[in-house]
């Protein structure tokens, strides 16, 4: 595995809100994610966001896709963008708190090659 100079630490900060507070149990019904994705990196990056949940929640209204890939483009140095995605619970979304991973990662020249990847775990509570 070949190490890029400069990128041995994280190169974006990702920070994360739910509106509404929680999900409901037990009904097709969908909590909006606000992700906001910063390069923190001295140089421009290429930067996607991956989104994945469990198997009783997902992105649809039928939940059944459970990962979701978004290309932001390029971000120059210090500069943020906020990306908005919805997590829809189902009737088999049983009461109780469930990990919602998100990862910002960072391109070599296309979207085929990672080169650094940032991640950030949250907890949704379906109630």
């Amino acid at each position: 595995k070949k190490q890029v100079p400069g990128f041995n630490s994280p190169v974006c900060s990702i920070s994360c809100s739910v509106h509404p507070l929680r999900l409901p149990a037990r009904k097709a019904d969908y909590a909006e994610l606000e992700i906001e994705v910063a390069n923190t990196f001295e140089k421009e990056l290429l930067i996607s966001v991956v989104v994945t949940v469990p198997k009783p929640l997902g992105f649809e209204q039928s939940a059944l896709s459970h990962q979701k890939e978004i290309r932001l483009g390029h971000l120059m140095p210090g500069e943020s963008k906020t990306l908005r995605v919805m997590v829809w619970g189902t009737a088999r979304t049983d009461p109780g708190t469930y990990p919602v991973n998100i990862f910002a990662l960072s391109h070599y020249h296309d979207y085929s090659y990672v080169l650094n990847e940032s991640r950030k775990t949250i907890e949704l509570r379906a109630a």
